[in-house]
């Protein structure tokens, strides 16, 4: 999705800025849900604080002030991020309490995130498990991983031939 860009980042923190949202957010409603036995008030679902356009500006004006490669492929990961998340809503739709658009837009609609439909890490996969949606955008993405590691694989090769 980077297109030119893709070449001038670093690969592994670009990688890391796309988990980055869900390494945040997920262990941190997981972690309320499991010690309270409910969500919190605000964190009431696995889009919070690391899905926001806030999170993401943050992100840009660091890599602008440090002129660092990797926070730049950092942000540029996020961005990327929020991009597959929005145009999933898009395709699959979600109601107006769990729309990304919430978490993308915060505060501008209030103060909350979008609500989780599950109320556990085993039922947040089971209901994965059964979205086509879901099923596909993984297959997509595993064939994507798969295609880039065999043309590093293939460039490797051709740099340092044995």
């Amino acid at each position: 999705m980077l297109g030119p860009l893709r070449r001038l980042l670093p690969a592994g923190w670009t990688l890391f800025g796309c988990l980055l949202p869900d390494l945040i957010d997920k262990p941190l409603f997981y972690g309320l849900l499991w010690t309270r036995g409910h969500p919190d008030a605000l964190f009431t679902g696995t889009r919070t604080i690391g899905h926001t356009g806030l999170f993401l500006l943050a992100l840009v004006l660091l890599a602008a002030l440090t002129r660092s490669r990797p926070a730049w492929a950092i942000a540029a990961g996020v961005a990327t991020h929020l991009l597959l998340d929005m145009g999933g809503e898009l395709i699959a739709g979600a109601d107006t309490e769990s729309s990304i658009w919430l978490a993308i837009f915060y505060p501008r609609f209030g103060h909350r995130f979008p609500v989780a439909h599950f109320g556990s890490l085993y039922e947040h996969l089971r209901l994965s498990a059964e979205s086509a949606y879901v099923i596909a955008g993984e297959l997509l993405g595993f064939a994507i991983l798969v295609r880039a590691w065999i043309l590093c694989r293939r460039a490797r090769a051709r740099n340092h031939p044995t």
